[in-house]
């Protein structure tokens, strides 16, 4: 399963308050990312962050908060809205009875911004309810605005694998995820 966390439309706004000063080339580099994985038929998860004082207005459709063009889902792919930090227990569980019921080797990506609050809440969530996957970040498909290392420090104790550009090819050789 491949999880893509937040990558909106604000991220690459310079003038929003969710600027990502490395945006443009993180979403080249989960772009390839995604590409693989639908190569590979994984499973695609999408988030999309939505601030709660905006939820059920009209505001939350607006064009900051949808999905960068370039990373946009296909219809097979699912796409969660969350209005808090991570995504909600109830959608999890739907996901965990659509998927991964005959497999017994289970593996998730984690991808996307803000590492030290939605990717780090929101691995800590998906790993509450796949507790035997295994976990994985590439260091270049995270990024935030700050306290990045500080993250994948926590993720770490959390046994998840956290790897950079060195073990990159070998992990695109593994299409197991």
């Amino acid at each position: 399963m491949l999880v893509i966390i937040d990558m909106q439309n604000q991220i690459l706004d310079p003038t929003n308050d969710a600027y990502v000063p490395e945006s443009h080339e993180l979403v080249t580099r989960i772009a390839q990312r995604l590409k693989s994985a639908r190569e590979n038929q994984e499973y695609i998860l999408h988030t999309r962050d939505i601030p709660i004082d905006l939820k059920d207005t009209p505001e939350e459709e607006s064009i900051s908060l949808q999905i960068i063009p370039e990373l946009a889902p296909l219809e097979n792919e699912k796409v969660v809205k969350k209005y808090y930090y991570s995504i909600p227990p109830e959608v999890l569980i739907d996901i965990k009875e659509t998927i991964f019921h005959d497999k017994e080797e289970k593996h998730i990506e984690i991808t996307g911004v803000e590492t030290n609050i939605c990717v780090l809440s929101n691995t800590i969530e998906i790993q509450s309810a796949f507790p035997d996957a295994n976990f994985m970040i590439q260091k270049e498909l995270v990024a935030g605005k700050s306290h990045e290392s500080e993250g994948l420090d926590i993720l770490t104790d959390f046994n998840v694998k956290i790897v950079g550009a060195d073990e990159k090819q070998e992990l695109r050789n593994d299409s197991s995820c």
